[in-house]
């Protein structure tokens, strides 16, 4: 059975995005700009909704992220973005 919600990681800006994939331990992986990860990450959105996924954009701040990696002793990474994001439509934050 599909979870009815799924949260994906979005930017809110592009200056979000060039902030926080320096900060990122894997930024190298991310697309080189915030269009090309745009274009990606509508895709993404798009084929989760047609899959019958409730698609939440998770919108993530630099300082907020940071901050709550610090405290869950996390890297800024891929894994801490998923995790941010379950727990973000989960209610946990």
């Amino acid at each position: 059975m599909k979870p009815t919600a799924v949260g994906i990681t979005w930017y809110r800006r592009e200056a979000d995005y060039v902030r926080l994939k320096a900060m990122f331990t894997d930024g190298e992986k991310l697309p080189d700009t915030y269009n090309e990860w745009l274009q990606e990450a509508k895709k993404v959105s798009d084929f989760l909704t047609l899959e019958g996924f409730n698609v939440v954009r998770v919108y993530l701040d630099p300082k907020t992220l940071s901050a709550w990696c610090k405290t869950q002793n996390y890297e800024m990474d891929a894994t801490a973005r998923s995790l941010y994001a379950t727990d973000f439509v989960a209610g946990k934050i």
